[in-house]
């Protein structure tokens, strides 16, 4: 009989099985209804290993494991610089002899202190019991390790001097746990697939990274040659290892990880990852979860063998039809069900059926396919869902599949983002201005408009017909996919060097004629870079916009709204756990006597239309182009 690992491994191959494996991953719902205390009654002394082999599911289990940390917090330490410690990694690491750790606590903040030849860098962040039951593995960071310039060298000398030896006996226990019941996936030098994408993930923050990045080209590039030479050291522990399937980088956006980025930055060490350990027998897995749209030929091209959590439409703008018949000819697809799907407040129980009906329509004959939940089994989620799909696999999953009526479920989605548009009024006349925001020369921008101001120019006409006509432009530029996240990011920093400029000479009030809006994260929520994006588009259209940040709890929400009042509060949430804060928050607004005097619009990966009008609120927008649009439409209702 054909074992769980077996058949996986097969698939990993490229072989034709019997029947479409079913691997969902149980960790962090299992970690937040413990501490919670909401398993359900027949699961409350099981592990979520021992869960998902009570159901007939197969084992996936990650390295590094969140859920089992042998030595507690110790092993998630250095989190913040994008250093893990596990037992069941295949290599550990050590620092130099002559860099000094100091750990304190402040305000509930935990600060490392790195101490070195060259001078102290430090983080400050934690992970709290809170978080646990929010469904959060990472923690959060508070203060990134690179804060200055001088920082960049220092940060180099901690990574070019880190030593890494194998762990191959502490590996092999981990996957003698497993057995025949599913696979393990051994981690790579950390969650960044490249040094550049490790700077990026690890030690700035995703917007100032994108400023850093032009600002500081030198410093960043020397930088990223320094972290190179540690995953060159855990790429040649990698070689010689007993593992068959290494998970090398994870997380890819074509927002954050925009198309020109990842072939320059990430691409190249996705193909040196795949072809060196390839040619010693292993096969690469890199964890895809993000919006592909703009990386599917990208990711498909780049040498890796399976895409690993795989998170289709609704979730994103690509359909799992779409992936199949994209990415089959070179990857294995694992995972393929959305963890939306699961939730009530997301999707009813029709959608839920329908989704399942598309699936095994939409990946016809389906071999090299792996379901699962992307990126995990979330942890609201309706349980019985996840049994009714594993029933589904072994009904209907018999491979090969035949043939049915497979109809894309959102052509048009996949169309809008390359819809024509208007250029507002001034546009070309006021090209330059544009092209000079493009490029975030806000000197340069800041000097042209005190030659149109010295040659009679209104400085309204300025402000109107060049700035925020710009704005518009990029805004629609970047929805299309023509420019990405660095120039609208520059362009609205150079955009502020020019309102700098024309603030004396504009009439009073005119900065905020479009309306205020106040803009934060949900409690729990720690991303930020769709908020913030979100914030400076609506800044470049002439909202005026106060940010409240991350993580701002219900009852701060209503503290701002009651000293406001903005014309419109705009929440955000990424993680399917937090979206709950957003209905208590427009209840609160109710009981208050509040919610007539504001509008209230959401977004975020796991909010939609439907969750949106059940919470009560005004609008749901799908990214930061639409939520301009949504902004304008809310001021005019």
């Amino acid at each position: 009989m054909t074992t769980h690992r077996q058949r996986i491994m097969q698939v990993m191959r490229g072989e034709m099985v019997d029947v479409i494996p079913f691997v969902p991953r149980l960790d962090l719902w299992w970690m937040a209804n413990a501490l919670g205390g909401t398993l359900p009654e027949s699961f409350r002394t099981m592990s979520h290993d021992d869960i998902a082999r009570a159901e007939g599911w197969a084992l996936y289990r990650m390295v590094p494991d969140f859920v089992n940390m042998i030595r507690g917090p110790e092993d998630i330490l250095h989190r913040a610089i994008g250093l893990f410690s596990f037992q069941q990694s295949l290599y550990r690491w050590r620092f130099s002899n002559d860099i000094e750790v100091k750990l304190k606590d402040a305000d509930g903040q935990q600060i490392i202190e790195y101490h070195t030849p060259l001078g102290m860098v430090y983080t400050a962040g934690g992970l709290t019991e809170a978080m646990k039951r929010a469904g959060a593995s990472l923690g959060w960071t508070q203060a990134h390790i690179i804060q200055k310039p001088e920082d960049y060298r220092v940060v180099a000398y901690i990574f070019e001097n880190l030593e890494v030896f194998p762990n191959y006996d502490g590996f092999l226990a981990y996957q003698a746990q497993t057995g025949e019941d599913g696979i393990v996936a051994a981690g790579g030098p950390s969650l960044a697939a490249s040094p550049m994408h490790h700077i990026q993930k690890e030690f700035l923050g995703h917007t100032r990274f994108f400023y850093e990045y032009k600002d500081h080209e030198r410093e960043m590039r020397d930088l990223a040659a320094s972290v190179a030479v540690y995953f060159e050291k855990v790429l040649k522990v990698l070689e010689e290892s007993p593992a068959e399937l290494i998970l090398w980088g994870a997380n890819y956006d074509d927002t954050i990880t925009y198309a020109p980025f990842f072939a320059r930055e990430i691409q190249p060490w996705l193909r040196k990852a795949g072809e060196r350990l390839g040619a010693r027998g292993k096969l690469v897995a890199t964890h895809t979860d993000g919006e592909n749209f703009g990386l599917m030929d990208l990711i498909r091209d780049s040498g890796v063998h399976i895409a690993e959590a795989i998170t289709p439409y609704p979730m994103t703008r690509v359909t799992i039809g779409e992936y199949y018949r994209r990415w089959r000819d070179k990857l294995v697809l694992f995972g393929g069900i959305p963890e939306c799907l699961l939730l009530e407040e997301s999707a009813s129980d029709e959608e839920f059926q329908a989704y399942m009906d598309d699936l095994f329509r939409s990946v016809v004959p389906g071999d090299r396919l792996i379901l699962g939940i992307a990126d995990s089994v979330p942890p609201h989620a309706v349980f019985d869902r996840v049994r009714r799909i594993g029933e589904r696999i072994a009904l209907q999953g018999r491979l090969p599949l035949e043939a049915g009526a497979f109809r894309p479920l959102s052509e048009g989605d996949l169309k809008a983002a390359a819809a024509a548009s208007v250029p507002p009024a001034g546009a070309q006349r006021f090209a330059d201005l544009r092209e000079l925001m493009i490029a975030g020369d806000g000197d340069v921008l800041a000097g042209r408009i005190r030659e149109l101001l010295a040659s009679g120019t209104q400085a309204q006409e300025i402000l109107d017909e060049g700035l925020i006509a710009a704005m518009i432009i990029i805004s629609e530029q970047f929805q299309s996919g023509d420019i990405f996240i660095p120039e609208v990011l520059l362009a609205a920093r150079a955009m502020n060097e020019g309102l700098a400029v024309l603030d004396p000479h504009l009439r009073e009030g005119s900065a905020a004629r479009q309306g205020l809006v106040f803009i934060g994260t949900v409690a729990g929520d720690l991303h930020d870079i769709g908020k913030n994006l979100v914030a400076v588009m609506l800044g470049g259209v002439g909202f005026s916009v106060r940010d409240l940040g991350i993580n701002v709890a219900a009852e701060e929400f209503l503290k701002q709204v009651e000293a406001g009042p903005p014309d419109i509060l705009a929440l955000s949430a990424l993680l399917t756990t937090t979206m709950p804060e957003m209905k208590k928050i427009i209840g609160m607004l109710e009981e208050r006597g509040l919610r007539g005097k504001v509008r209230v619009m959401v977004g975020g990966a796991p909010v939609n239309a439907k969750f949106a009008r059940d919470i009560g609120a005004d609008g749901y927008a799908p990214n930061a182009s639409e939520a301009v649009k949504l902004a304008k439409q809310l001021l005019k209702a």
